[in-house]
């Protein structure tokens, strides 16, 4: 009888443990169906304010501005500290936007909120339009991209001669001081029957063709407007140009430059080829030190490889591209390491662009050059340039900078005027209303030059003047010398030129050697 009730006991609790189970299963399936209600609502409510049109403009600012930091990083120009400085701008903008916009109930700071993060939208877009055409123009504008050098030459004959070039044969006179003319004869030769006679002076061998002792005669391009720009007896109609061809030559590899300290070889073109301007550029960033060093174009100075005999700056061009930069690196002592090749015509391009520029004399004078471009003809309207400031516009720039008879001094006031224009261009490059055309001006720029220049030299002393710019100081001096006549050209032409005065060699040497350290 007590087996059976304590059996019947244990049924019951049994019964009660399986029914405390099945409520407990009961309440923890409700429970977990609780649960997953609310995680599926969390999920739906985050997936609602990750794809609300407020995240998704969050989320483009934050993207935009990653992209104009990494931008900013990459052009290399902003020194450490103040790229520090711009990360943690940006960081903290993001963060204080965020914060007002999500966790904040006023409603006057979360529209503050959207105010950040649209400006910092519009101001990411823009930053980046601008960094990318920097960049842009860094890497296009400071390389040599030109792998050969090009020279043309032309095939002369007396144009009374009639002759044409289906007749090139036989003896042909060329000027053994002509650059490359090796090679020229050898391509000329390729395609006409014809046997080169050298001459060691090129009035000589013009000579030769007016006195028939030749019949044609080969000369390079820039050889042949020389020579007519400097012989008042020679008269370009009385030959005619029967052939032309160019010449391929590779420029020579350039050796390791030094970036720290280094010498730049400034020259202006001008449209004949000759070299109007020229100019040494002293950069110690160590020191943050810049000399510049005006050497007049018609300085009288031996010739790189030829020996010692001289010729003027302006005519050096004709013996190889980098013969002034040669010349003068032999003439100062100095190591020159890169060169910068400024187109002269181009300069009234510029101006026009920027809508001229302000201009102040130390003089009053009348140009004795015409307000004319591309030509050595005179006759035109002249300028009249006021003591004092005035507003001049392209064509007028040219004429002052070409100027240097007009006034006291000579080639050394062309030299300050030449300053003055660069300087005035330079501020007028700092307007608002050329940063607003950036694109359009950096296009312009690129076409006012050529240059070896590497573009890390640039943002390189652009990071250093941006960090030290109230210690940069720039220093000028200008050569002096005698003026006089001499042979030119290597050549018995004569034309003016500019003798040194050796002591202002010496001074200028010395100051170059000292900037250098």
């Amino acid at each position: 009888m007590r087996v059976r009730e304590v059996e019947m006991l244990d049924d019951e609790e049994e019964e009660k443990i399986d029914h405390k189970k099945e409520k407990q299963k009961g309440e923890k399936a409700s429970s977990k169906h609780v649960v997953t209600k609310k995680k599926l609502r969390l999920k739906k409510s985050i997936r609602q304010r990750l794809f609300s049109w407020p995240s998704l403009f969050t989320l483009l600012s934050i993207i935009l501005s990653s992209v104009f930091v990494a931008y900013v990083i990459n052009l290399d120009i902003l020194p450490r500290k103040y790229l520090y400085i711009f990360i943690l701008w940006v960081l903290f903008v993001h963060f204080l936007a965020v914060s007002l916009v999500y966790f904040t109930k006023k409603t006057v700071f979360k529209v503050i909120g959207w105010i950040l993060i649209g400006l910092s939208i519009l101001f990411s877009v823009i930053g980046t339009y601008y960094v990318y055409r920097t960049k842009e123009f860094l890497e296009f504008s400071f390389s040599d991209k030109e792998k050969y050098n090009v020279t043309t030459y032309y095939v002369l004959v007396k144009t009374s001669s009639g002759l044409i070039k289906e007749k090139i044969s036989g003896k042909i006179g060329v000027y053994s001081e002509m650059l490359y003319y090796d090679e020229a004869v050898s391509k000329l030769q390729k395609k006409y029957s014809v046997e080169s006679v050298l001459y060691e002076d090129i009035g000589q061998l013009l000579d030769g063709l007016n006195n028939d002792t030749e019949q044609f005669i080969l000369v390079e391009k820039l050889s042949y407007d020389i020579v007519f720009s400097v012989s008042t007896s020679l008269k370009k109609e009385d030959y005619t140009i029967i052939y032309e061809f160019n010449v391929y030559t590779e420029k020579d590899v350039s050796e390791e430059k030094n970036t720290d300290k280094f010498n730049v070889y400034v020259g202006g073109v001008d449209f004949a080829g000759l070299m109007d301007f020229n100019m040494i550029v002293t950069v110690n960033n160590e020191t943050h030190t810049i000399l510049l060093t005006n050497i007049p174009r018609d300085y009288y100075i031996p010739v790189s490889g030829k020996g010692g005999r001289r010729d003027k700056l302006s005519f050096m061009k004709v013996h190889g591209a980098n013969t002034n930069k040669d010349s003068l690196a032999e003439y100062f002592e100095t190591k020159i390491d890169y060169s910068l090749m400024v187109n002269t015509s181009s300069l009234v391009t510029i101006v026009d662009y920027l809508g001229g520029i302000e201009f102040c004399s130390n003089y009053e004078y009348t140009t004795t050059h015409a307000l004319v471009q591309n030509t050595y003809n005179d006759y035109g309207k002249k300028l009249h340039v006021l003591k004092g400031c005035q507003h001049l516009n392209g064509i007028e720039t040219l004429t002052v900078a070409r100027e240097r008879k007009a006034f006291p001094g000579s080639d050394q006031a062309r030299q300050e005027n030449c300053q003055k224009i660069l300087l005035a261009i330079i501020q007028k490059l700092m307007s608002t209303d050329t940063i607003l055309r950036y694109h359009e001006t950096l296009n312009t720029l690129g076409s006012l030059y050529q240059t070896d220049l590497p573009s890390d030299v640039i943002t390189q002393a652009a990071k250093d003047i941006l960090n030290n710019g109230n210690k940069w100081k720039i220093e000028t001096q200008l050569l002096t010398g005698e003026d006089t006549m001499g042979r030119v050209y290597l050549s018995y032409l004569v034309d003016w030129v500019m003798v040194p005065h050796e002591d202002s060699v010496a001074a200028a040497k010395a100051k170059i050697a000292e900037v250098l350290g």
